[in-house]
């Protein structure tokens, strides 16, 4: 082998790890706004959801698209728990999810959600011996397919909500995901991954609590699992 080609040889090796590297930085997930209303939903649920969403992508591909409701109702005399942080009633409407067509999505569980659009209520953690360890709070999402879902109201009782969700993946317990502690409810919305390699979507959003109208942050794991 020539000198030159010695020279070479670690050059083009970099090259290679340089353009690995590069391949890898375009398909970290990225957050871009959504300046259109969901399809696929009820005409009633259409007209309580903000028209501006947010498109959570990997590299070129669409992974799923959130909204959340124009105004979200909170209980009037709410505290936050331990584990309970987000001011809702079980079955009420959040928001709405798409999943994109080429997207490989999964639930908190590692469920599969196939491409389509669900609504997103929300729903309580059970405290038995089968959810310990899930998360950290109790607070969840579930998602329904917006075929079945067409009433803004809030879905009840709790067996009710989680057999519609169960549709979601063809199983028998709903599809979740998990929601994280509100962060700062000023601001832009955020995509950021956790420590434990969850991507995690903040939305700065309006609830109504006592009449009045009150900033709310709502955190969501939009993409991965609990761990084991």
């Amino acid at each position: 082998m020539s000198p030159s080609s010695l020279i070479s040889l670690p050059l083009a090796l970099a090259a290679v790890l340089f353009a690995g590297l590069f391949a890898s930085a375009a398909e970290e997930e990225t957050l871009t706004k959504v300046a259109q209303a969901p399809g696929g939903v009820s005409p009633q649920i259409a007209a309580t959801v903000n028209a501006q969403g947010y498109r959570v992508q990997s590299g070129e591909g669409m992974v799923c698209e959130v909204w959340l409701l124009k105004d979200l109702a909170a209980k009037p005399k709410f505290k936050p728990t331990l584990d309970i942080k987000y001011p809702f009633q079980s079955g009420q409407l959040v928001g709405v999810l798409r999943v994109g067509d080429k997207s490989e999505y999964t639930d908190f569980r590692g469920q599969p959600v196939k491409p389509g659009v669900y609504t997103l209520r929300y729903g309580q953690q059970p405290q038995d011996g089968n959810h310990i360890g899930t998360s950290e709070l109790a607070d969840f999402l579930v998602a329904i397919p917006a075929a079945a879902d067409a009433d803004p109201k809030p879905v009840s009782p709790v067996d009710k909500l989680h057999k519609a969700s169960a549709k979601t993946v063809g199983g028998n317990h709903p599809a979740i995901f998990a929601l994280l502690p509100p962060g700062s409810a000023a601001g832009a919305a955020t995509l950021a991954k956790d420590d434990n390699d969850r991507w995690v979507l903040g939305v700065p959003a309006q609830a109504i609590q006592n009449g009045k109208k009150v900033p709310l942050s709502v955190r969501l794991v939009v993409i991965g699992k609990v761990a084991g």
